[in-house]
């Protein structure tokens, strides 16, 4: 299971571990992620201590040309506040377009309200 899933309190020795090894990463330690998008995501995320162990993801990853990125880990005060904002919902407003082409913005809690269905009629002939 993945460190940004438990409580902050449960991963006081280290931000997240190695995807590869399992080795713990240590809070403000550098660590290597994949340039490839499909690696980097925030769902995906993968993360590894070494250069070697990013080099081990290539061949299940298949990639055609990636290299690794070297990144610093946030300090546990970061991470904690990078959670908390993680888990706030986000208030989105709606945007409709209005009778000029033009978007106009309403607050997320106002639906617009739909007319009547236009019901077709079609009559046999005799």
């Amino acid at each position: 299971m993945s460190n940004t899933l438990q409580s902050p309190a449960a991963s006081l020795d280290f931000w997240k571990k190695c995807n590869i090894c399992k080795q713990p990463i240590a809070y403000r330690k550098p660590f290597w992620v994949c340039n490839v998008s499909t690696c980097n995501r925030k769902r995906t995320g993968l993360v590894f201590c070494s250069t070697s162990c990013w080099d081990a993801h290539l061949p299940m990853m298949n990639h055609r040309e990636a290299w690794a990125e070297e990144r610093k880990a946030p300090s546990y005060d970061e991470f904690v506040k990078q959670l908390a904002e993680e888990a706030e919902p986000i208030k989105r407003e709606r945007k409709c377009k209005g009778s000029d082409g033009d978007v106009e913005q309403r607050p997320a809690d106002s639906v617009p309200v739909a007319s009547a269905p236009k019901v077709i009629v079609r009559r046999k002939s005799d």
